[in-house]
């Protein structure tokens, strides 16, 4: 599996952000949970392009900076990574339709 995929990243730009629908600021955002070193990310490397969700910048931050009171303590870390994963598997789904 091809990690980087520009093509694909950028196709994220013409489409309405997977969360909340905002369009016009859409971008492939990697998922950085729990799981996150299974799909190929290192120390400074990101992983899979195929591991990305597409979201707003407001969405990207809640997400990639766990910006959002709901996901502050313990296991609200696991809620906030399930949820990311959530979001990527929608963006697969709708990047498989748009073929």
């Amino acid at each position: 599996m091809k990690n980087r995929d520009r093509k694909e990243l950028n196709k994220a730009k013409h489409r309405p952000c997977i969360r909340c629908g905002i369009d016009g600021e859409t971008r492939a955002s990697h998922y950085n949970g729990f799981r996150s070193y299974a799909y190929g990310k290192g120390r400074g490397i990101k992983g899979s392009d195929v591991v990305t969700a597409e979201f707003c910048h407001r969405c990207d931050d809640t997400f990639s900076e766990s910006n959002y009171h709901k996901w502050e303590g313990g296991s609200k870390n696991i809620e906030r990574s399930e949820e990311f994963l959530h979001w990527v598997i929608m963006t697969n789904i709708r990047r498989a339709g748009n073929d």
